[in-house]
């Protein structure tokens, strides 16, 4: 038994050991390559870890738009959306489908999607989904839809010379990219996100409920000019109803609260 007074010492020195015979171990695991875990972590990771991709892409514009006008997009996004919610290729159950456009109506249609997810139609027989432009809920995106993000479409099309400015930082862009393009490109992506309807129907066996807050959209943006003609196709073949909202906290379950069908469309702002 040590003295009393080398205790301390000792129990410092025993920490120092251990500490010692760790570091050991991981650097004996690293020069033998052991495989790493799935977390990856950095001490222990060889050549072959896998590194996450960081910072923006830079694809070209042509390109992205000729495959976000490809139908098979379409069921690309529907396929990543019953990964993450299975029931919207189930039988019976009813979707919903929300749309939004103009200044202060991204909430609006957002608190639509939580009442039908969270409230008591999720637990209803059948049961009812409801999903947007983004993902299946308003906190799981859609990895085409996170994609887009990290490419940056919008702020690639203000730069200037090649340089385009992203979260404070400078990138010399490749493939410069025009508003048009950018507006393109999201106005694809959005088309055979309304074109799922189809899909869902078909494997639903029931017409999707749209619900679209638009009031004050204008004319020349993506809605009216990319989703609205999709959504009329569909309804005339029977995948989709259509509503839109009067007021901008209108309620699904009160038919007073909205215009039915896309003929009777409120008229666009100037």
């Amino acid at each position: 038994m040590a003295p009393p007074f080398l205790t301390p010492y000792l129990n410092k020195w025993t920490i120092g050991v251990v500490l010692l015979a760790i570091l050991a171990i991981i650097v004996l695991l690293s020069v033998l390559g052991i495989p790493p875990t799935s977390s990856c972590p950095v001490t222990v990771c060889s050549t072959d870890c896998t590194i996450p991709v960081t910072g923006p892409l830079f694809p070209g514009p042509v390109e992205k738009i000729t495959a976000l006008k490809d139908p098979a997009f379409s069921r690309q996004l529907f396929a990543e959306a019953i990964a993450t919610e299975p029931l919207l290729a189930v039988p019976g159950t009813q979707v919903h489908m929300g749309f939004w456009s103009g200044k202060g109506n991204h909430g609006s249609m957002l608190r639509v999607l939580d009442a039908i997810n969270e409230g008591p139609a999720a637990s209803a027989v059948p049961p009812n989904r409801a999903i947007w432009d983004e993902g299946t809920t308003a906190y799981y995106n859609y990895p085409s839809y996170t994609r887009i993000l990290d490419e940056h479409w919008y702020e690639r099309a203000s730069g200037v010379n090649g340089t385009v400015i992203i979260f404070g930082k400078s990138y010399a862009d490749p493939q410069p990219v025009t508003f048009a393009e950018a507006d393109e490109v999201w106005g694809q992506y959005s088309a055979r996100y309304t074109d799922m309807a189809e899909l869902i129907a078909q494997a639903t066996g029931k017409p999707v409920k749209v619900w679209c807050f638009v009031q004050g959209a204008r004319a020349n943006r993506i809605f009216y000019t990319y989703e609205l003609p999709q959504l009329q196709q569909m309804e005339q073949k029977g995948y989709v109803q259509v509503y839109f909202a009067k007021i901008p906290d209108a309620d699904w379950t009160k038919p007073e609260d909205w215009i039915n069908g896309t003929t009777n469309i409120p008229a666009p702002a100037p």
